[in-house]
């Protein structure tokens, strides 16, 4: 864990920027006429998020910690490294895949997604959570036919829905009541009795994430910008991913959270499957109008 020290005053130039850049308010300038910038930490509230670090135009920064400084040509004009426009082209054609070849991840890949889920930001710089990788395909059947046996419940009490209705959440109420929900339980189900996968489509990895409740509710947002930062270098290394709701859901299981050994006081906020997609996208479909309400 990063550990700050104090500053490099050979290197330092007393420029300030370390006193602005602290959210913690821990470097300040003595009121003497030296005007030396200094670094205090007596109540331990650095939240570690290294911000010192990253702007010290002379890496006076003296910091703890087995992983380096990330530096490299071009840092101050990333916009020169990767255009908007170039980006928006990564963002739009990014699909959830649920079409995988039968081959397993490259070890030497599955490390690079791990590794840019590391340096995603989370709220205070917690980085609270945790991942499972699950490539183990008996473990990944178990979870599969674990996570579709709500949906068969679903089916069995379907014809009851109408007495059911009062004691429903008002957004169950809404799907038992939608003609829908009875086509595409009988879609899901059939092909599963045809021996598809239904659940994470013959993927090859299942990750898990999870992670405990912050008293802020920051957990699940935390877990939507790790897990997005992974399927992102999964799609620049030619890898697929899709995010399973259902299988997430299943874990608020005892048994099942349990049994893929997340511990005690975690609750798995993401559950996405990685593999060799089967299937070439050709372009981006529309999306709606961005909904904005403004306040001027």
């Amino acid at each position: 864990m990063l550990l700050i020290q104090g500053i490099d005053y050979v290197k330092c130039s007393e420029c300030g920027i370390c006193v602005v850049a602290c959210t913690a308010q821990l470097f300040s300038e003595t009121d003497d006429k030296d005007k030396k910038i200094i670094f205090m930490n007596p109540h331990e509230v650095c939240v570690k998020c290294g911000h010192c670090i990253s702007v010290c135009p002379e890496e006076a920064i003296l910091f703890e910690d087995d992983d380096p400084a990330f530096n490299f040509e071009g840092t101050k004009k990333l916009p020169d490294i990767v255009s908007y426009e170039d980006l928006m082209k990564i963002l739009r054609m990014r699909r959830s895949i649920r079409v995988y070849k039968d081959k397993p991840v490259l070890e030497k890949k599955l490390e690079k997604v791990l590794q840019a889920m590391r340096y995603a930001p989370t709220a205070s710089n917690r980085q609270n959570w945790r991942l499972t990788v699950v490539t183990n395909k008996k473990e990944i059947e178990y979870l599969s036919k674990e996570s579709t046996k709500d949906l068969k419940l679903a089916k069995k009490l379907l014809p009851l829905r109408y007495l059911a209705l009062p004691f429903l959440s008002p957004g169950l109420r809404k799907r038992a009541k939608d003609p829908r929900t009875e086509v595409i339980l009988d879609r899901e189900l059939g092909a599963e009795e045809k021996g598809q996968d239904i659940v994470f489509f013959n993927a090859p990895c299942v990750i898990i994430l999870y992670s405990r409740p912050y008293t802020s509710n920051m957990a699940p947002n935390d877990a939507g910008v790790v897990i997005t930062h992974g399927m992102l270098a999964a799609q620049a290394l030619g890898l697929g991913t899709c995010w399973i709701g259902i299988a997430q859901r299943v874990f608020q299981k005892r048994k099942i959270r349990k049994h893929f050994k997340v511990p005690k006081g975690y609750l798995v906020y993401g559950v996405i499957t990685l593999g060799i997609p089967d299937i070439e996208y050709q372009r981006a479909p529309p999306r709606r109008a961005v909904r904005v309400q403004r306040m001027k």
